[in-house]
């Protein structure tokens, strides 16, 4: 791992961990739990910046890269299962859209509180939203391309394929479609390609 970063990226990733050891040994619940999570978060988000910008674009780099998109496409939707569910309480909306970290793009783009249909679209569809579960799905595709084994003789390979279904399924769906359990079902296809990602590179 050493070897993978640059020094900026290594000096980085050494204060995260030595804050987050600090934070874990004194930080309180409540607004102290939520001060220390945003430290944390400015933190990740340098190191992730680095690792963007200054680590050489090999297949680690994509697979890091793949890891991370499918990560953030299933937290969204099983954070999107609970808080944009019909039953949910009240308020559930306005946290999804926080948790997302798309409050002023949805302010931008819908001019009025988020509903239902509003958060699913941008959270869900919108593939210019590099939060959104398509976006992620998006990113998987073009990195896949780029490794070696990506189809055979012109013939898209299985673990492309499901990945084309899965992002032709969220490009032609409508917020209305997607249901709690159809959430759910994403959240299965999502794993699916990821059993099928392991199979192919990694065992």
């Amino acid at each position: 791992m050493r070897d993978r970063f640059s020094p900026d990226g290594w000096a980085a990733l050494n204060d995260l961990a030595k804050t987050a050891r600090k934070l874990a040994a004194k930080v309180e619940a409540g607004d102290d739990a939520a001060q220390a999570m945003g430290i944390l978060l400015r933190k990740l988000s340098g190191f992730s910046g680095l690792v963007h910008e200054n680590m050489y674009h090999h297949a680690g780099w994509r697979f890091l890269s793949l890891g991370r998109a499918q990560e953030r496409a299933d937290g969204l939707l099983t954070m999107l299962g609970t808080f944009a569910d019909p039953k949910a309480a009240a308020g559930a909306l306005e946290i999804a859209v926080e948790l997302g970290d798309s409050v002023m793009t949805h302010q931008r783009r819908y001019r009025f509180g988020p509903s239902r249909d509003t958060v699913i679209d941008l959270l869900v569809l919108d593939e210019n939203n590099p939060r959104a579960v398509l976006h992620q799905v998006a990113l998987m595709r073009r990195h896949l391309t780029k490794l070696p084994q990506a189809g055979t003789e012109g013939r898209l390979s299985v673990l492309e394929r499901a990945l084309l279904t899965l992002d032709t399924d969220l490009r032609v769906a409508g917020p209305s479609d997607l249901s709690p359990a159809r959430l759910i079902e994403l959240r299965g296809r999502l794993a699916e390609i990821w059993e099928l990602l392991t199979a192919t590179y990694l065992r």
